[in-house]
């Protein structure tokens, strides 16, 4: 069982949505920070940094909304739901 999901358990509400699916939002959340990260030491440890800069910068970029989704998730029952329903229905999303 996932940390997130150990802490919904705990978590006093119910919740609008499914609580496994967003657990594994947050988890993936979660995950896509840390992977971002470690691509900027990758990124920061090559031998021409200069040629890095736009990928540190997508990166870093990239911490942030992943980081800012994720904080919505915990924090705002109405952000959880406009981010996680399109994955409870696929077909309702936009091409």
């Amino acid at each position: 069982m996932s940390y997130a999901r150990q802490m919904l358990d705990t978590y006093p509400r119910t919740f609008t949505v499914d609580a496994d699916l967003l657990a594994a939002v947050i988890d993936a959340l979660s995950d896509c920070v840390q992977a971002c990260n470690a691509d900027n030491a990758a990124d920061l440890s090559e031998p021409d940094v200069t040629e890095m800069v736009r990928c540190i910068r997508l990166c870093l970029d990239c911490v942030d909304v992943c980081t800012a989704a994720m904080t919505a998730t915990f924090i705002t029952p109405t952000a959880t739901s406009t981010i996680i329903r399109p994955q409870q229905h696929p077909a309702h999303v936009a091409p």
